[in-house]
């Protein structure tokens, strides 16, 4: 059996972490407090870059999570069909994987022995009493599903981020733009 029982799970949530994108509303009035359009586009562009950031290592956490919750899912009902089994009084018939695509049909005594053995990681395995397995098994599994789900969440919430930033890095190149073509057009009729 395998479970990474030391693990933390990572459920809480980083929206605080994240820094909010503030829609820029007035142009003008944003523009004149920064002062020129390349400042505001560095500031907006450092903004961009964490989010980019922070939007790479939520990625990593969901696939380690989606990796991790079918190994979880898969001993735990390993163990509770065990526990199920040692109910009747039965040995468990199984078939096990010796290697890839070879497996072996094995029984076991589960109504003779309570106990288990779950892989922590780092080469280490710990026996438990089977009950006790499958209360830590479940809660991962739970805090698992409930990490991953907050994840996602944090996902759509940085992605909308990203997208305010990215419309206010707009904003400012086309107000950028148009005070050149002002400018110029100012330029022409002066100098004319």
């Amino acid at each position: 059996m395998s479970a990474d029982a030391a693990e933390p799970t990572g459920k809480e949530s980083s929206k605080d972490a994240i820094p909010t994108a503030v829609f820029i509303e007035d142009i003008e009035s944003y523009m004149k407090k920064e002062g020129n359009a390349e400042s505001a586009l560095e500031k907006l562009q450092r903004l961009y870059n964490a989010f980019k950031f922070i939007e790479q290592r939520l990625t990593q956490k969901k696939a380690k999570l989606k990796i991790k919750l079918p190994e979880i899912t898969k001993t735990y009902n390993a163990l509770v069909q065990m526990e199920e089994q040692s109910k009747l009084g039965e040995a468990l018939t199984t078939h096990y994987e010796l290697a890839q695509s070879v497996f072996a049909k094995a029984k076991i005594s589960v109504h003779e022995n309570d106990k288990v053995c779950l892989w922590l990681g780092a080469n280490v395995m710990l026996e438990y009493p089977r009950q006790e397995a499958i209360d830590l098994l479940g809660q991962q599994l739970s805090d698992a599903k409930e990490a991953l789900n907050i994840t996602i969440d944090d996902m759509g919430f940085l992605r909308d981020q990203i997208t305010t930033t990215e419309v206010n890095m707009a904003r400012v190149f086309n107000w950028d733009v148009k005070e050149r073509r002002k400018q110029k057009t100012t330029e022409e009729v002066e100098a004319s």
